[in-house]
């Protein structure tokens, strides 16, 4: 009776040993997907200008991502398949990547919700990514006209609304761009302030 245990046991771990390596093979162990923590999950855009929601997976493997909008549960995409009439939607994923991603060429704040970045595995997993679109607002200080002697400084206060990070500001004088060279007299301070 001892000399046949040892055998039994033998034969059961090469059996359990063969099917470890069947199932590594066939990709049967491998670990499921999952979203980056590293991904962004409140992304802001000013009105009129591109915005672009990333989702990045992990072991995602032979899966693609599906972009869903929220509010009406509408399919904007399926891997970088667009299923919308919208087409300043559109999906992009670079093959090897684990970035997918959502472009909206010249949002608009009608867009702002939640997009979902959803896998579908059984169960589906899903992860919400909020898009906060905000028209941006500029004026300039004081009255539309100021007068000051030939050859006298002037100052003027750009005060920007509601722009998301990072501001591009471009001064203009009579519809043509000012010279920001040392020759062409002007000079810019900005400063960030938050409200």
């Amino acid at each position: 009776m001892r000399l046949s245990s040892p055998i039994v046991v033998l034969v059961i771990a090469l059996a359990v040993s063969e099917a470890s390596l069947m199932g590594f093979e066939e990709g049967v162990w491998d670990s499921p997907p999952y979203f980056d923590d590293a991904t962004v999950r409140e992304v802001t855009a000013a009105a009129g200008y591109p915005a672009m929601l990333r989702c990045r997976v992990r072991n995602i493997g032979d899966r693609a991502v599906s972009w869903i909008r929220r509010r009406d549960l509408h399919i904007l995409a399926i891997g970088i398949m667009t299923y919308t009439n919208d087409p300043r939607f559109q999906a992009e994923h670079s093959e090897g990547s684990d970035d997918w991603t959502l472009n909206i060429r010249t949002a608009r704040p009608a867009d702002s919700g939640v997009y979902e970045c959803q896998i579908s595995i059984d169960p589906k997993i899903s992860l919400g990514i909020h898009l906060n679109v905000v028209a941006s607002r500029a004026r300039i200080l004081g009255g539309r006209e100021v007068f000051v002697r030939r050859g006298s400084d002037v100052n003027l206060t750009c005060v920007v609304e509601a722009a998301p990070a990072p501001i591009e500001l471009h001064w203009a004088r009579n519809g043509r761009p000012l010279d920001f060279s040392r020759r062409g007299g002007v000079s810019v301070l900005s400063e960030r302030r938050v409200r």
